[in-house]
């Protein structure tokens, strides 16, 4: 990489933009910020534009008189999408990172592919869900961000998918309640839903990978990523999260990428790809981690894993449906006003709801996620008086 690389990073607040920009502060002669892209004008974004000074810096809210006045001379701001979408037209960007979380991030990855020729470095899992079935003419431009797709994505690239391959397997922790019987779920608090027993998340991914619908959803990721039947996508349980990956070739071998619990390492690979740059990140040392250990998920104590792959089979409209009604169910759980196991209730209960839709296109899937939404936010509302 002789050249400076031009970055942006959407989600810049968030966990996987603030470990985005802490690599590149590493990499002061590689990369250059042109743009962040946060909700909030807060006090950490402003933080970021002055020690990063992008071009750009955009907001979804209006930000103060004064916090405007602080940005530094070189640096214009814009409102929300549209802003955005203005901003790309101007910049010439080699990478964006879509760090933001939930049904939010689709929109700006539909923005990018559409709108300008630059990798999408893609942590949103909720753009391939909703929109994989539309995605076939823009693969060759995700770098998929998720430890577990990088690593496959890694693994994957000098085998052909389709003749030497047998089956992929995707890793889980079991989250916080891997070990608790399936009738104390329904007492925990979301205070303790929101301690992952190996990760730093934001909340909703967090609360995902307590029910396991993380899991599920990356099998819905994987199977669009990386052209596998449904069938051939294995998900095993293994605690220590130290293999994030791996791949079963139709020969008997097995291969595995292992690194530590450390988001930073998917991270450098996806900002330096297609070259590799040594890292200051500290690697896996083995001897400290001792044993590797594995077991099946639990298919009848976490429902929502079940659930991902009946939907990813459906495909569309029901994939669209599925990122709506569980960004609502999480909400309302970490609101209080539904319990865990009501989780994948009302997500079946809205999925059997909603009929299959006919429009079939990228601008109709982001009106499918929100009526999803709000229909679960409307039934899940009276959760309490009904169960």
């Amino acid at each position: 990489m002789d050249l400076m690389e031009t970055v942006a990073v959407l989600g810049s607040t968030g966990s996987i933009g603030t470990q985005t920009l802490d690599i590149i502060r590493h990499y002061p002669d590689k990369f250059r910020v042109e743009l962040l892209y946060a909700k909030r004008a807060s006090d950490l974004l402003l933080e970021q534009v002055k020690e990063f000074k992008p071009s750009v810096v955009i907001t979804e809210d209006k930000p103060s008189t004064q916090w405007l006045k602080e940005l530094p001379s070189t640096t214009q701001h814009f409102l929300g999408l549209e802003g955005f979408e203005y901003s790309l037209q101007k910049l010439e960007l080699n990478k964006v990172v879509n760090a933001i979380g939930g049904i939010f991030g689709i929109a700006p990855s539909f923005v990018v592919l559409k709108k300008t020729h630059s990798l999408l470095l893609l942590a949103n899992k909720e753009t391939i869900i909703a929109a994989g079935d539309f995605l076939n003419p823009f693969w060759e431009r995700i770098i998929p961000l998720d430890s577990e797709h990088n690593a496959l994505f890694q693994l994957l690239k000098n085998l052909k998918t389709d003749q030497e391959v047998e089956k992929i397997v995707l890793t889980a922790s079991g989250g916080p309640f891997r070990s608790l019987p399936k009738e104390e779920l329904k007492k925990v608090s979301p205070q303790r839903a929101l301690k992952h027993p190996r990760w730093k998340m934001g909340k909703k991914i967090t609360v995902d990978s307590a029910t396991l619908m993380n899991k599920g959803f990356e099998v819905i990721e994987a199977h669009y990523l990386f052209k596998i039947p449904y069938e051939r996508i294995e998900v095993l349980i293994h605690p220590e999260s130290i293999i994030h990956g791996m791949v079963q070739t139709i020969d008997g071998n097995l291969f595995a990428l292992m690194s530590p619990t450390d988001m930073r390492f998917p991270i450098h690979y996806a900002l330096f790809y297609p070259l590799r740059e040594k890292t200051y990140l500290k690697p896996l040392d083995l001897t400290e981690v001792g044993k590797l250990t594995f077991e099946k998920p639990d298919w009848e104590k976490f429902e929502c894993l079940k659930i991902a792959y009946e939907v990813g089979k459906k495909g569309f409209p029901y994939t669209a449906y599925l990122v709506g009604a569980d960004e609502a169910a999480v909400e309302l759980f970490l609101e209080g006003k539904i319990n865990f196991l009501d989780i994948p209730k009302l997500i079946m209960e809205i999925l059997n709801s909603l009929s299959q839709e006919l429009k079939a296109d990228l601008e109709a899937i982001e009106s499918l996620v929100k009526q999803a939404y709000l229909k679960a936010q409307e039934i899940g509302s009276s959760y309490r008086k009904r169960y």
